[in-house]
């Protein structure tokens, strides 16, 4: 569950894509990605969607979720410069996990499990959004949550997202929506 609760927080915190967990031909995700500056700030590089690189903010939370992953695989608490190790290494061999499909599953037996507590609670609303829930809904979550619950400045939310354009980001602003609808609201004939 350690692995699984990883990414989870990975993709809600840091908007990742699942197939920024996978090693693949052109980027091997490794601990060392998550490195901090000269001022004390935590960063993670990644390779994203049409092999651009991106430096994304990690939060306190998110370095704890990453102490407990490295804890939980008998490692130091925080990667040193330059650690090799895969981010996310294979359940069985060595190397680090190249199947989408395999980390799907597991985030998808999370949902569902959570869905079923749900149920079990008399939750049903819940368990009913719940059920509906994709892997990439936790990265467009994340990015809604930043911009609407914690105030984050869309720019920096773009820049984390690695969206090309501000439109793109602007589209989970629900500020903007609701300014929109208001302001249309009592148009007349």
């Amino acid at each position: 569950h350690q692995r699984t609760f990883f990414i989870i927080t990975a993709m809600y915190l840091m908007y990742l894509r699942i197939s920024e967990f996978v090693a693949n031909e052109r980027w091997i995700p490794l601990m060392g990605h998550f490195y901090k500056d000269g001022k004390d700030n935590w960063w993670f590089t990644t390779v994203s969607k049409g092999n651009k690189q991106r430096q994304i903010t990690v939060s306190e939370d998110m370095l704890e979720a990453l102490k407990k992953w490295r804890h939980y695989l008998n490692l130091s608490s925080l990667p040193p410069p330059n650690d090799n190790l895969p981010l996310i290494p294979k359940h069985k061999g060595k190397g680090a996990v190249s199947s989408i499909r395999m980390l799907r599953q597991l985030i998808q037996e999370c949902f569902d499990e959570t869905t079923l507590e749900l149920e079990k609670a008399g939750e049903k609303d819940e368990a009913a959004i719940m059920e509906r829930a994709t892997v990439h809904w936790l990265r467009h979550t994340g990015i809604s949550d930043d911009i609407n619950k914690r105030g984050r400045p869309i720019i920096h939310v773009r820049d984390d997202a690695g969206h090309a354009s501000i439109a793109t980001t602007d589209l989970y602003n629900d500020a903007i929506l609701q300014a929109r609808h208001l302001s249309g609201r009592k148009k007349t004939v």
